[in-house]
This record gives C-alpha cells, sequence and structure tokens, in this order.
C-alpha cells in the first residue's frame, strides 16, 4: 500500500525536483498520509517541506490536534507553521458560512507562507502549495454541485493544479488516491491521524453526501458510483477546458480588475455577441476573481447572462457577500463599492442634430452646446457620411485625435481622472470609433471641457475653410 500511494503521486507529474512544497497538514487521514509519503521521496527528489496547520478556533479540541502536529512535525524532524485564525469573524463579516470562511482564510495563510519564502530569495517557479483532497473528495464535490444544478465548469471537479489568488501553484497529489487507500496507508505505517468528529456528523451537506447518499447509491444504484462521478469530472474537464480558455483570451480586453476600489469592470461591447457558453465562463471567472464563486448558483451566473444579452441600459443584481452588480449602459460592475451603487446613467432626452452651413454665414452661437468641424475635410474622409455622426456612450475602440495624434477614449478619461462610475454616461459624437466631440459634461476634467466638452483634433476649421459641419446637442422634441 505505501508503494501504490508513492507511486500515484508520483506518476501524477506534480511533485517536481528541488521544490519547495508549502503543505496544508491539518493532521488528519489524508493531509498526514501526504505528509509522510512527501517525506519518503524528499531525499530523491531534493523537496523542501514547510508544513502548515492552521487552527480554525472553532473547536477545543483543535488546540490538542494543533499540539499532536507539532509533536508530529518534532518527529520526523521538520519545522512546522502553527496559525491561529479566527473563522466566525470573518464568517459573520461577509455572510458567508465557516467552512467558506475557512477554506478562504486557510489559503491566504498559505499565500503568506509562500511570499514568505519568496523573500528569503526562493524562486516563485520553485514554491508549491500542496493540498490532501482525495479521489473520493473529487466523487463527492461532483455530486454535491450536480445537486445544486451546476454546469460543466462545476462538474469538471477539483483540479489537481491551479493557481491561488496570489500566484502560487495549488496541486492535490491525492486526488487520485481513494479514502480507503488512505486510511490503509495510515495504518500501514503506524501514524496516528487528527479526527475532527463532526466529519462523522450530517449537519452539513457534504457530510450527509458522504455519510447517507453516497452509500445509498452504492447499496441500491450503482457499487462503482464513486469512480463514475470520477470519470463524468475527467470528461467535463476536457471540454471546460477548452471553453474557459476561450473565455480567458476575451478577458483579455473586456475585463478590468480595480483592486484599491474593489471593482471589477466587464466592458459588454463585444462580449455580446459571444455564445452563453463563453459568457457563461466569462462570468465565473469574473465571481472568482470576487471570491464569492463557492457561493454562486446557476440561477446567479443566469442572472448575470440576462443582464449582458439585455437591451435594457441599466439593471442591478444582489451578489453573495455583499456584492452588486450594476449595469450601465455597455459596462457592468462588479463590486461592494458604495460609491459605485448611483452609476451615472446618460442623458436619453437629448438628441443631436447636423447641418452644414457656409463659413461666410456662419458665427458660433454663444449659448448653444455646440461644436463645428471643417466639412470638406470630414467630407473627404468620410465622403457622403454626415449622416452617420451619432450621439452615443463609448464603445470599445473608441479614440479622439488630440496633439498631431490620437488616443484611445479610456486613455483619456483616465489621464483626464474622470471617474470610473460617469465614465459610461458621457455622450459622444461619434462617427465609427472616431470620437468628434464628447459633450460638456460636470465630470470632464478641466473647466473648459466642462463648458464646452473636449473637441477632436481632427477637422479643424482654418481661415481658408468653406464649409461648417455643424453639431448641436439639443432636448428631444416631443
Amino acid at each position: 500500500m505505501k508503494k501504490s500511494v508513492i507511486d500515484t503521486i508520483v506518476d501524477s507529474g506534480l511533485i517536481k525536483k528541488d521544490s519547495y512544497i508549502v503543505l496544508g497538514l491539518s493532521g488528519g487521514p489524508d493531509s498526514l498520509c501526504l505528509f509522510h509519503a512527501l517525506l519518503q521521496i524528499a531525499d530523491s527528489y531534493n523537496l523542501s517541506l514547510v508544513p502548515v496547520h492552521v487552527n480554525h478556533k472553532l473547536r477545543q479540541a483543535a488546540y490538542d490536534e494543533a499540539d499532536h502536529v507539532a509533536r508530529l512535525c518534532n518527529r520526523f524532524g521538520v519545522d512546522c507553521n502553527i496559525f491561529e485564525i479566527d473563522v466566525e469573524e470573518m464568517a459573520k463579516d461577509y455572510g458567508i458560512s465557516t467552512e467558506e470562511a475557512g477554506r478562504i482564510l486557510r489559503y491566504e495563510v498559505f499565500d503568506d507562507v509562500a511570499n514568505d519564502l519568496e523573500s528569503q530569495g526562493v524562486d516563485s517557479e520553485k514554491i508549491f502549495i500542496a493540498v490532501a483532497h482525495n479521489a473520493d473528495d473529487q466523487s463527492e464535490t461532483v455530486l454535491f454541485r450536480l445537486l445544486r444544478g451546476t454546469g460543466i465548469h462545476g462538474l469538471a471537479g477539483i483540479p489537481e493544479i491551479r493557481s491561488s489568488d496570489e500566484g502560487h501553484m495549488i496541486i492535490r497529489p491525492l486526488l487520485k488516491v481513494t479514502r480507503d487507500e488512505v486510511e490503509a496507508y495510515i495504518a500501514a505505517n503506524n501514524l496516528k491521524a487528527n479526527i475532527d468528529e463532526s466529519n462523522s456528523e450530517s449537519d452539513y451537506t457534504r457530510n450527509k453526501i458522504r455519510n447517507e447518499l453516497i452509500p445509498y447509491l452504492e447499496k441500491n444504484y450503482n457499487p462503482n458510483i464513486k469512480d463514475a462521478l470520477r470519470r463524468y469530472a475527467e470528461i467535463a474537464d476536457v471540454d471546460d477546458s477548452i471553453m474557459t480558455d476561450i473565455a480567458i483570451d476575451e478577458c483579455q480586453n473586456c475585463l478590468e480588475v480595480d483592486q484599491i476600489d474593489n471593482v471589477v469592470t466587464l466592458d459588454l461591447t463585444d462580449i455580446k455577441d459571444n455564445p452563453p457558453g463563453i459568457n457563461r465562463r466569462i462570468v465565473a471567472i469574473v465571481f472568482k476573481s470576487l471570491r464569492i464563486d463557492d457561493n454562486t448558483s446557476y440561477e446567479l451566473v443566469l442572472a448575470i447572462l440576462r443582464m449582458i444579452y439585455s437591451d435594457n441600459p441599466s439593471a442591478s443584481y444582489d451578489l453573495p457577500g455583499g456584492y452588486k452588480a450594476i449595469r450601465a449602459y455597455n459596462t457592468i460592475y462588479f463590486t461592494d463599492n458604495e460609491k459605485y451603487y448611483g452609476v451615472a446613467q446618460p442623458d436619453d432626452n437629448l438628441e443631436l442634430m447636423t447641418q452644414v452651413i457656409m463659413m461666410k454665414e456662419f458665427k458660433m452661437p454663444d449659448d448653444a452646446n455646440c461644436a463645428a468641424f471643417d466639412f470638406d475635410k470630414f467630407n473627404e474622409k468620410y465622403p457622403g457620411r454626415m449622416g452617420d455622426v451619432v450621439l452615443r456612450t463609448r464603445c470599445q475602440g473608441d479614440w479622439i485625435a488630440i496633439n498631431g495624434g490620437s488616443k484611445k477614449i479610456q486613455d483619456f478619461l483616465v489621464d483626464t481622472k474622470v471617474k470610473k462610475s460617469v465614465r459610461d454616461s458621457l455622450l459622444m459624437a461619434c462617427i465609427d470609433n472616431e470620437v468628434l466631440w464628447i459633450i460638456p459634461n460636470d465630470e470632464l476634467g478641466t473647466e473648459e471641457q466642462r463648458e464646452k466638452g473636449k473637441f477632436s483634433h481632427n477637422f479643424q476649421i482654418e481661415d481658408g475653410s468653406e464649409r461648417a459641419l455643424f453639431l448641436e446637442v439639443t432636448e428631444k422634441m416631443c
């Protein structure tokens, strides 16, 4: 059994030579099995093991378990890192379960330890965070998510390898080792494991699945149900990986994460034409970046998809963890920052009037909301297209001529410190992706722009100009 478990770990390809392994060591059977097995190959792989035990302070026995882990590490001559975290306080503050709060905080601790190794000069590519999920955990996870109505991404189950929030690689070398094999390994090596008595209770859904539902299915439907669920996860993972890769590529252009304001901005301009399968995964990436992915459901993802495809330019939806999804025209803001709750909306009561006026007859009105350009220059570039100049909010790819060159509208708004919450409310006179005029708005960067707007440097009127393209923004006629 010892050789079988170690061979499975080695065959996984997750253990690299000369690695530093930050090992989540609860002292339970799974993590103890992984710890002991890695010790057996540590010399041949030149591994540096960094066990990390996290006391959630949820049970009195947790302190005895931490002491047991410390003695265990001392027995094998390995330094142990023990941390205490207040899971109940985080769960209360964020309105999530203690189970989810514990998971989030554990991985934050693992990342902190990995970051400390980096600060000591260890190459980040040699640092891995190892956790001890086993094959039965995989089966239970797939069944749990199936009961919740998850999609293909959820049915792919627990990944063997993924990136942490800090960019460290999380590996699961026991994911193809069954719980029976783990327990046999523990017995064969005379190891004493911590036993969390709550695992035998059926207060949590996962425990009910483990203790009641799977045994029932094995007895009455399929004695190999756990193998079947794992195979299903492998098939789902292949399909999901392809779709996810496409979604990740799409995110390069449509997704922006602002950690200072704690807001994720999703630009809908291009992705509204995507099939739902791609956008579903983009929404999953957003939820993951907010760390609410374990508290979402099919109905919640579907609600955000409706926001993406809807013709309604404004909507909002409450998300787990105190977050909101707020749509303002072609942008959805995902945030818990209240300053975005009142995202400015464009003025729908305005329209653009265009006309051509001979320069000898032209005089710029003093009180009108208007702009003028050299019509002949404009017509040379856009022949016969005066009627295509429209008043709208910004779109992906918009730019404005400035100082002999051009600048993306996104960059212009950032450079002039226009607040994110109003950028999608700014109205612009545009033809295709060229912005001729950003109409006046109190949120623009300078006093002149707030009074007159920002004009393109293209098609400027000069002494020799004969005709003017006159643009005026007026209230719509009822």
